[in-house]
């Protein structure tokens, strides 16, 4: 459309500067040029910024309609009427365009009124009217005028009736009152409109208005000269002549700066309710921040609720259908619905305003689950932290009391056997006395390892996760299979967290799970995360009535510890299934260095 529009405005221009006949060629060449571009171009951008406005595509068809005015620039009769005729259609299609704006539509009686009165008042009676004027209409004093006669009319078929001058002046007298009507309209308009349609109003009719008042005056003007004649009316043409030339140009630029106008006040607006965000509002508190700039005391949001499929106003409620006057515009985030505004009829003239408010109130929502998600962030590690801490602290009690009750104590009783084995009378007490000793020694070796073992099982610390559920599969003798073992090494606390989460899990379904039920683990590493599945096919239970007990809780603890998370799903009759995963993260040269020297430690241990 733009190339097309640009080809034909520089044919108009050099067709009409070179029409010696024209009594203004070069300023009508440039009016010609700008009935194409301006409309054109204004049109598409209108389009571009309000795709489901129809504003636009009515811009664009006027100013493509204006093409074969070029014809008026010609010298033959037949180009010259053709070219005459689309001035008669042109003013019902501009008509239309000030009365749809800023909608695109024409939505009251009194506009289609209007456009009827226009189309049969003055385009039909102009059209019938060439068929026995042998001149043209056109004022010797507007652009379009000749230096002597116009071209003839080939069109008429009758001879000039008695009548032709009275037509001339019912021409002229329709449309000032089509002008006048419309003006009068816009007017009626602005001043009973709602705040809303006040401010889409504000720019492009004042401008559309101008541009009717002078074509009305104009023709007034020649309907006196006509009749009277006389000086005043003389020494007005003049100036009215260039005033109607720029006036008609005038209504698409208008629209234009009204849109301009709409974006930079609904940027303003964007920012002014941000700014105000950021002292964290309710969505109560937002609902009435956004009503005053949009001068809608009703406007009420809404948010998509994607489970009931339903809007869900700021106090939980389900958002009441628009009533009267009123109208739901949805606004989508990445290509789906995630706010709803209920607002005036008339602010759906606006619709920059209701996309700026409808981002508001997106980040406002936004920021307040934040909010929320980073409060139980917070408490939930201050919890998991408080437990963690205390489970540490039992561990230490435990194994503080397991080495002083079983390891101390035979190492003291070594102690003292070696000591009385100094005082032994003979050698057969000696020999005694070290024999108890060693097996003293002996036994607390063993329950040193046991302890060790507790505290970082032994396959596990050797070989990784992989060796380490194989060895509790080996367990319990066919009950627990490993599908699959990834293998690999972690860091020691990631390996820690992931096997005694899959022990609890599968102690769990050992117990719960029924005396026949099968377990299966698997291992694996998917899209660099660390994840763990224990299954089983035994009772299952309702995760929605059952209460997480401890061994729930410790495996997300262990697993939040090092960023990962453990879902639990299952249906009664339909087994258990346990999810944890974590991101993966391989332990540096230190890292495993460290992890080397307390398996060799362990080896150790056990080694005896």
């Amino acid at each position: 459309m733009a190339v097309v529009a640009i080809v034909a405005a520089v044919a108009a221009f050099w067709v009409t500067i070179n029409a010696k006949f024209l009594a203004y060629p070069y300023w009508l060449a440039v009016q010609k040029a700008d009935f194409i571009l301006g409309p054109v171009f204004v049109g598409l951008y209108w389009h571009h910024r309000r795709p489901e406005n129809r504003l636009g595509l009515m811009m664009i068809a006027l100013g493509l309609i204006f093409i074969p005015y070029i014809l008026e620039s010609m010298r033959s009769p037949y180009a010259f009427t053709i070219g005459t005729m689309v001035e008669a259609v042109y003013i019902p299609l501009a008509l239309v365009i000030v009365l749809a704006f800023p909608n695109g539509r024409l939505d009251g009686r009194a506009e289609r009124l209007i456009l009827a009165g226009v189309v049969l008042g003055y385009t039909v009676p102009y059209l019938v009217w060439l068929l026995v004027s042998p001149e043209q209409l056109i004022p010797r004093l507007s652009l379009s005028g000749c230096r002597v006669l116009c071209p003839h009319d080939p069109f008429a078929i009758w001879a000039t009736p008695a009548w032709y001058p009275q037509s001339v002046d019912y021409l002229r007298a329709a449309l000032i009152a089509v002008d006048l009507a419309t003006a009068g309209l816009l007017a009626w308009k602005f001043v009973t409109g709602t705040p809303p349609r006040r401010r889409a109003l504000a720019v492009g009719a004042p401008i559309a208005m101008c541009y009717l008042l002078a074509q009305s005056t104009y023709q007034t003007v020649q309907l006196v000269e006509a009749h009277f004649g006389g000086a005043s009316s003389q020494n007005l043409n003049g100036p009215l002549q260039w005033v109607i030339a720029a006036c008609r140009a005038a209504p698409w630029y208008g629209f234009l700066f009204a849109l301009i106008a709409a974006e930079l006040f609904a940027g303003r607006v964007l920012r002014g309710v941000v700014r105000r965000s950021l002292g964290r509002p309710s969505l109560r508190e937002l609902e009435g921040m956004l009503r005053g700039p949009l001068g809608d005391p009703g406007l009420r949001l809404g948010f998509w609720r994607q489970i009931t499929r339903d809007w869900v106003g700021h106090d939980g409620a389900v958002l009441e259908a628009p009533g009267p006057g009123q109208a739901l515009t949805v606004v989508d985030r990445d290509g789906r619905p995630a706010a709803a505004i209920v607002h005036d009829v008339q602010l759906a003239e606006d619709p920059e305003l209701l996309q700026a408010a409808g981002a508001a109130a997106l980040l406002a929502q936004e920021n307040a689950a934040l909010e929320t998600a980073w409060q139980e962030s917070v408490g939930e590690l201050t919890g998991s932290r408080a437990r963690l801490a205390s489970a540490a602290e039992r561990e230490r009690r435990r194994l503080e009391r397991d080495l002083h009750d079983g390891v101390q104590q035979r190492l003291v009783a070594a102690a003292i056997n070696l000591t009385l084995a100094d005082d032994a009378g003979d050698e057969r007490e000696l020999h005694d006395r070290i024999a108890d000793s060693r097996t003293e020694i002996e036994q607390a070796l063993g329950e040193l390892r046991e302890i060790a073992h507790g505290i970082y099982p032994t396959a596990l610390a050797r070989s990784g996760l992989s060796r380490a559920f194989g060895w509790l599969a080996a367990r319990y003798h066919g009950k627990l299979v490993v599908t699959e073992a990834a293998v690999g090494r972690f860091l020691p606390e990631i390996e820690l967290a992931f096997y005694y989460c899959g022990l609890e899990a599968v102690q769990n379904a050992v117990k719960h799970a029924g005396p026949r039920a099968r377990i299966w683990i698997r291992l694996f590493i998917e899209d660099e995360q660390l994840g763990l599945e224990v299954w089983d096919d035994g009772r299952g239970f309702d995760v929605a009535r059952a209460q997480g007990g401890d061994g729930l809780q410790n495996m997300r603890d262990r697993l939040g510890a090092v960023g990962g998370r453990v879902d639990v799903t299952s249906e009664p009759g339909k087994g258990t299934r346990v999810t944890a995963s974590a991101p993966v993260r391989k332990p540096p040269s230190d890292a495993t260095d460290e992890t080397e020297s307390h398996t060799v430690t362990l080896e150790r241990i056990h080694s005896r």
